[in-house]
């Protein structure tokens, strides 16, 4: 059997296509999946795993910018790895005012550089962007706080000594369990893209997650099920979901500035990225001559 065939018969059986694990820097390696969904429907997966106990990897979140008066001033998400001088940067609160535009057209809202606010807690260098807002948004319902240690806990509360936080949702995995839905949401979530993020039980590991959707003969996306499914068989303990939908955007560094490694969709344009308000940003070593 050809190499097109069998990677053909993978999909039509609903298994993972074959992707090895790239490294990009030191503790951060990436590959790429395509699937086939229960449906028949193709779905592209773009895993970033860290090791968290790699010296030199830390992760952090866009500092606020109220320069506009509000949270923070809109931006993609290549813009804000760039200006942070990360290694990886993904999209990372649902955020306000928020339109997402006609098909084709410029009339969305936010544009680069105008001002947003983001929904629920969040913390950026050190620096509270945004307060608790427990309902404002029942999706936010989990927050990943990064400190002495990088835990996901129920609500939007961190311990202290917490340096940058990340509040969204929906939770989808504590202590190797499912969080059920809240109830309002329980007819929502249907396949679409998604930006996510879990942690191995002995927090020493810890995945990053975008799937791309909305793109017939591409990648239609996924829903809540299916990311809980994936973070359980990548070892996961606890999983929650970041802003979705054409927000979903995974960065990397390169030598000549950034690329974006999945195909986001905004305002229905595959490859158009989205102005958002904040990120989750992964800082990394180079990788050793070894490894290269």
């Amino acid at each position: 059997m050809s190499a097109g065939l069998a990677l053909l018969a993978l999909m039509a059986a609903g298994q993972a296509v074959p992707g090895a694990d790239r490294p990009l820097f030191d503790g951060v390696t990436y590959r790429e999946e395509q699937r086939v969904d229960a449906g028949a429907e193709p779905v592209v997966i773009h895993i970033v795993t860290l090791d968290l106990t790699r010296a030199g990897l830390r992760l952090g979140v866009t500092p606020p910018d109220r320069s506009r008066k509000m949270e923070y001033v809109a931006h993609t998400v290549r813009a804000a790895l760039v200006a942070n001088r990360a290694q990886v940067a993904v999209n990372a609160s649902y955020f306000l005012p928020f339109f997402g535009g006609s098909p084709k057209r410029d009339d969305y809202y936010p544009h680069d550089g105008e001002p947003v606010s983001v929904s629920g807690a969040a913390i950026g260098a050190g620096r509270v962007a945004s307060p608790e807002e427990n309902d404002q948004d029942l999706r936010v319902a989990a927050i990943l706080c990064i400190g002495r240690r990088t835990v996901i806990l129920p609500g939007q509360r961190c311990p202290k000594g917490t340096r940058d936080a990340i509040a969204a949702g929906p939770h989808l995995l504590q202590d190797g369990k499912l969080v059920p839905l809240h109830r309002a949401l329980a007819a929502e979530g249907g396949k679409g893209p998604r930006t996510a993020f879990g942690l191995s039980s002995d927090l020493r590991r810890a995945w990053i997650v975008v799937i791309d959707g909305r793109q017939k003969g591409y990648s239609m996306g996924a829903d809540n099920a299916a990311l809980v499914a994936l973070f359980r068989s990548l070892g996961a303990s606890d999983a929650m979901s970041f802003d979705g939908g054409g927000s979903s955007t995974l960065a990397i560094a390169m030598d000549d500035g950034a690329t974006v490694l999945n195909r986001p969709i905004h305002t229905g344009v595959p490859g158009r990225e989205r102005p958002v308000a904040n990120e989750l940003l992964v800082f990394a070593r180079p990788l050793p001559l070894t490894a290269r």
